[in-house]
């Protein structure tokens, strides 16, 4: 990972509290959460509600993008679990209360400069360089759920499998874990 620091659990949780603390708390919780799903800034920035949301508000199973909201101009899908699945229905509603002109053209987020956000929360976390940390902590759990590499390239919409192999972050204890699944 690009990092020095390693990201656990009880860390995104610090993370997500600092954040609600934060101007536009909402916005920066939601995009971090697209960034822990696996998606580039690239990819959650010009989210438009028809991308999220069906006709009915409904959140859709997967976010599928066209090629101009995507990085090497391909067409690339985001599956989305429960959880985000929730988080992105409670997003909502904040947008019908804070919005009134929403409609299926609307985009999740106000501000295209997404990263501005994130330099002060990882700084404050001391952590470095960590424009795609969602992403590497979405494949490193991935893997250290057992997930096949060829899968994560899928859900990272990766075309080089070496690619994806860059973003593992092994640590101690999924060593640990690999050398215990081999007792007899």
């Amino acid at each position: 990972m690009v990092n020095d620091v390693f990201v656990d659990d009880k860390k995104i949780k610090d993370i997500l509290t600092y954040i609600s603390g934060m101007k536009h708390a909402e916005q920066i919780r939601m995009m971090f959460l697209c960034s822990l799903n696996g998606m580039r800034s690239i990819n959650f920035c010009y989210l438009q509600v028809k991308d999220v949301y069906t006709e009915t508000l409904k959140v859709k199973d997967a976010i599928c993008l066209d090629y101009d909201k995507n990085k090497g101009k391909n067409k690339c899908s985001y599956y989305l679990n429960s959880q985000i699945k929730k988080e992105f229905a409670e997003y909502l509603k904040y947008l019908q209360q804070t919005r009134s002109n929403l409609n299926q053209e609307s985009y999740l987020f106000t501000s295209q400069k997404q990263n501005k956000p994130y330099n002060r929360v990882y700084r404050k976390f001391s952590i470095k360089g960590a424009s795609h940390l969602g992403r590497h902590l979405f494949v490193s759990k991935l893997v250290n759920s057992g997930v096949s590499v060829f899968v994560i390239q899928k859900l990272v919409n990766h075309r080089n499998i070496g690619t994806t192999q860059r973003y593992f972050n092994h640590n101690e204890q999924m060593l640990a874990n690999a050398v215990e699944n081999t007792r007899i």
